[in-house]
């Protein structure tokens, strides 16, 4: 591989020997500010919408747009090119060497988190503009859909009606409170996961499905938020779209575990046993806790089966490596955490574009985190892990 340390992150990104190979498993699509407004307003709050319609008229706006293809990686939020028209986004794929990108909603998300007719009817009509959309970029680009996951039936019968559509990328769940008032192993939702199974379309959660600190009440998150009610634990969001990396020392430490519990609760609770087949994806939740949660989760099926005799066809671990694919940020050590706990076929590469988290240099950030491994690994990273998640890339 060329030296690259003096090009740019989009240069280094063109003489990389991956690109136009790459596999994009978090990314992100903005609605134009109207859009938003017209299809998600009659949810209520959404602490996005007053920002985004200051900044469209701002100059910095102004500036990023732009400087946008020049400095691709380095433009975020809704000035980065493509944040919300389908041929800058083509564009900017072709600029990063991404042959394939999973998308997540941009809307705040009450259409998914509320128990209400109106934040249901707001979901299909989301769900309806984000199928439309990733259609015209024919193939380039996977929806990650949202499911209100309050009454059971409803979320099957709009699980139906997307799959039944086609084109679905994933389906994407909150994580903030228990779905439907049970565990998801409950057996009330064994024909959601059958439907995915069958479909090969995965499940995911992703950073925000777990409440926003952002929200107003009721907008739960997990644990209660007066455990942060401490002068030295709070911060605000930055005063943007999305802001998690300005959010208070609390929300860093928290943020994980509506993810940590979520899966915890699919494989104890024998989800992948019944649907071994079944894809699930964690995503912009980190991943330096996932070492240690298997661990415990390898260690507590063991005492189960030594001494009250319950049975798992597999170790927890063999099923998170088997079933689950996840995208670590870009500063965690990933080479470490593959020689620590193994699992080096969980780790995804993804940029989170247009938001600020995902790195303005993530393909050289990464295969920096990736030194200690073998060379091929970067083939594996890069590409063939995100498969599971990403069959319509294979």
């Amino acid at each position: 591989m060329d030296d690259m340390s003096a090009m740019s992150p989009v240069e280094a990104a063109r003489h990389d020997p991956l690109f136009g190979k790459l596999l994009d498993t978090d990314g992100h699509i903005y609605m134009p500010v109207e859009v938003l407004e017209e299809l998600t307003g009659a949810t209520g709050h959404n602490g996005s919408l007053a920002f985004y319609k200051r900044f469209v008229q701002s100059q910095e706006y102004r500036d990023g747009v732009a400087r946008n293809r020049k400095d691709l990686f380095d433009v975020k939020g809704m000035a980065a090119l493509g944040a919300t028209d389908v041929a800058g986004r083509i564009e900017a794929l072709d600029l990063m060497g991404s042959k394939v990108q999973l998308c997540f909603p941009n809307t705040f998300g009450a259409e998914q988190r509320v128990d209400s007719d109106i934040a249901r009817e707001v979901n299909i009509r989301v769900n309806d503009y984000y199928l439309d959309w990733t259609r015209q970029t024919k193939g380039r680009v996977w929806p990650a859909l949202q499911i209100n996951m309050y009454q059971p039936e409803w979320a099957i019968a709009e699980l139906d009606r997307v799959l039944k559509i086609g084109g679905v990328g994933a389906i994407n769940m909150s994580c903030a409170v228990p779905p439907g008032g049970t565990a998801p192993s409950h057996s009330q939702w064994d024909p959601f996961w059958a439907r995915l199974e069958e479909a090969n379309v995965p499940a995911t959660i992703h950073l925000g499905g777990g409440g926003l600190i952002s929200g107003k009440d009721p907008d739960p998150m997990f644990p209660p938020r007066a455990w942060g009610d401490a002068e030295t634990l709070k911060g605000a969001p930055a005063e943007r779209g999305g802001g998690e990396e300005a959010i208070s020392p609390y929300f860093l430490l928290v943020a994980h575990m509506p993810a940590e519990l979520y899966i915890q609760t699919m494989i104890m609770g024998r989800v992948f046993e019944r649907f071994p087949k079944l894809r699930f994806g964690i995503f912009e939740f980190g991943t330096t806790w996932i070492g240690t949660c298997v661990q415990r989760m390898d260690s507590w099926a063991d005492f189960q089966v030594r001494v009250v005799g319950r049975k798992f066809d597999m170790k927890p671990s063999e099923t998170f490596r088997r079933n689950v694919r996840v995208g670590p940020f870009f500063h965690e050590p990933v080479s470490q955490m593959i020689d620590q706990y193994g699992m080096k076929e969980i780790y995804c590469y993804n940029t989170d574009f247009p938001h600020l988290e995902g790195s303005k240099d993530p393909i050289r950030k990464f295969r920096e985190k990736l030194v200690g491994q073998p060379e091929s690994y970067a083939q594996d990273f890069f590409v063939e892990n995100a498969k599971w998640v990403m069959p319509y890339a294979a």
